[in-house]
């Protein structure tokens, strides 16, 4: 992958290196900290020292919180970006389908908008004016 990057970084004091796209950088970085802070307070809490069992822990901790997030999520009814954007969609399409169907509307007024045929131009309509008073 041509457009890769190569990052290095420091979890639980072992080097990882990653080949990622240069703007998914910050996003490797903040999960590299958290999982390098959940690590660390694993080990410096834990009697386990063994850096793979550190991980696992570090790992179910995380997931845990997530599913959390996604329970409260659900309970309180908050709606999936998908489905916004799917409806944000729905509404444009609808949307210009109206702009479609009434596009000839305004293409009759001869002064332009806010005088309709028969209004002298410049003369708004309804204006006490008459074409024929100076």
């Amino acid at each position: 992958m041509s457009g890769n990057k190569q990052v290095e970084v420091h979890i639980a004091g072992q080097p990882y290196r990653f080949a990622i796209a240069p703007e998914n950088e910050a996003a490797l970085l903040e999960a590299v900290a958290l999982v390098d802070d959940q690590m660390t307070r694993i080990k410096s809490g834990a009697s386990t020292k063994g850096v793979e069992r550190v991980a696992v822990m570090a790992a179910i901790s995380i997931a845990s919180d997530l599913l959390a997030l996604k329970r409260k999520q659900q309970e309180d009814g908050a709606i999936p970006v998908d489905a916004v954007r799917a409806r944000i969609r729905e509404l444009n399409e609808r949307a210009d389908e109206a702009l479609r169907q009434y596009a000839h509307v305004g293409t009759s007024m001869v002064g332009g908008i806010g005088n309709p045929a028969g209004s002298p131009a410049g003369s708004p309509a309804g204006s006490p004016v008459s074409p024929t008073q100076s």
